[in-house]
């Protein structure tokens, strides 16, 4: 017998899965890493003088724990990319090859009418609202800032990405709560991937699906963006995806 599920307690802040709230789930496999695997090459070479390309490059090589001549450290880059790794000066250097493109208007970002208007409307009711995500944070930013609601991006108070840890590691968890200032306990976190729910309630966060799609299973239940609006049922009529 499945026991009975926790009441919803009300969060004090709300942590967004980037990738599945605010972008697609698949949007690192679908379109951003595909986008660097092809685009690579001509970014390294025109940006070859570029100190911040440069710091990234020696900080991938530390990593590697080898000597690489450019080729092989393309072809090692390549490879982590393919494996879906989340290596931070990997992602900060797709990070400076996705810049480039949603700057040039190469990436098309998506995000749903309804959850933009859900983040705005949680964001006047006073809810603190942060994102996560193996994508780079200034790239989720630009994400938001390039995307047809621009106006949702002013409404987090943060960005977070793996500089502060894996997101299938509690660990990580428990640094976002410490570093936005609220205990455990009082933040949620939503997202469309079990694992990382796992990783997040580990470290005694609350947890959930954020859309109805997904299965109600303890001890993730679904919490639509909408139901958090403190609001009346009428207010919410319209913010729901």
């Amino acid at each position: 017998m499945r026991p009975p599920a926790e009441a919803p307690l009300p969060p004090q802040a709300v942590i967004l899965a980037f990738e599945g709230v605010l972008a697609p789930p698949g949007v690192l496999r679908d379109t951003l890493e595909p986008h660097s695997l092809e685009a690579l090459p001509g970014f390294l070479e025109r940006h070859a003088t570029s100190p911040a390309v440069q710091r990234t490059l020696s900080d991938i090589l530390a990593y590697s724990g080898r000597e690489l001549d450019v080729d092989g450290m393309l072809a090692q880059i390549r490879a982590w990319i393919r494996g879906g790794q989340d290596i931070t000066p990997v992602r900060q250097l797709q990070g400076m090859v996705w810049a480039d493109a949603l700057e040039a208007g190469e990436l098309q970002p998506q995000l749903s009418a309804t959850t933009a208007a859900t983040v705005q409307h949680l964001h006047r009711a006073g809810v603190a609202l942060y994102s996560f995500g193996a994508t780079p944070a200034p790239v989720q930013r630009d994400w938001l800032r390039h995307g047809p609601h621009p106006d949702a991006e002013p409404c987090l108070s943060g960005l977070f990405d793996t500089r502060i840890g894996g997101r299938r590691d509690a660990g990580s968890y428990r640094r976002l709560a410490e570093e936005i200032g609220h205990a455990p306990e009082t933040v949620l976190v939503l997202s469309t991937r079990t694992d990382e729910l796992d990783a997040a309630r580990q470290a005694w966060l609350l947890t959930g699906f954020p859309a109805p799609q997904h299965p109600d299973t303890a001890p993730h239940p679904v919490r639509p963006l909408n139901t958090l609006v403190p609001a009346t049922t009428a207010d919410r009529q319209g913010l729901i995806d």
